[in-house]
């Protein structure tokens, strides 16, 4: 598989705002994107014969990276839960390490953390609000089979990838709790806070699945006592 090897995220000249960084500063293996999906029934489909989107932002876009020192192409791809470097033609993946856990892409602007503490999966989650309560978001796209048309009336199914609603979390120090769409679920998990809870919720009609709302509600818990 090809690699890059012997990348430097440290440069010794200075680079403008829109450089990207094509060396690290270590010896690691890149894995090289592979532009396939392979199908239950057997089927290797590439990205582009699939209906849908895959990506947070399907064209690269500038982003810092933790440890890097300018900024780099990279995508986030929500099918494989991975980041994806562009360097010159080839793309290649980064590898998910505490090391590269923060991605911050420019525009759109969002900042994406690699989580491997906590009872949620481990993987990449954007975060949305940071402090004693941190909102974490957790994109996922799922692909979905096609089918052939069985007859002039029913046509044919694409393949296609199928974005999942969002899932939201907040972590502290001791615990990840899972966000539903029921405030009393939220209150349970934090007993001393159920009423400074309740009464914001009520008094600024937070929705529970609005990311806007979401985070000003973590963002109200973090200044208050």
């Amino acid at each position: 598989m090809k690699s890059l090897a012997t990348i430097a995220l440290s440069l010794f000249t200075a680079i403008s705002i829109s450089a990207q960084a094509n060396y690290f500063n270590e010896a690691v293996r890149f894995n090289k994107f592979i532009d396939r999906v392979n199908a239950p029934k057997g089927l290797a489909l590439v990205y582009a014969d699939i209906e849908g989107n895959a990506y947070f932002a399907k064209n690269f876009v500038s982003a810092n990276i933790e440890n890097a020192t300018s900024l780099i192409k990279a995508r986030y791809n929500t099918y494989t839960d991975t980041v994806e470097l562009q360097n010159n033609e080839d793309i290649f993946e980064l590898p998910k390490s505490q090391k590269y856990g923060r991605i911050t892409f420019i525009n759109p602007s969002a900042v994406l953390v690699y989580v491997t503490t906590g009872n949620i999966p481990q993987g990449y989650y954007f975060e949305l609000a940071k402090g004693k309560y941190t909102l974490l978001k957790k994109l996922k796209a799922e692909f979905r089979e096609g089918s052939p048309a069985v007859n002039s009336f029913t046509p044919a199914i694409l393949p296609r990838f199928e974005n999942l609603n969002p899932v939201y979390y907040i972590k502290t120090d001791s615990d990840v709790i899972k966000l539903t769409k029921n405030v009393k679920d939220l209150t349970t998990a934090m007993p001393d806070k159920k009423d400074v809870i309740t009464d914001f919720v009520k008094k600024n009609k937070i929705k529970f699945n609005e990311d806007s709302d979401l985070t000003r509600l973590v963002n109200f818990l973090n200044t208050s006592n």
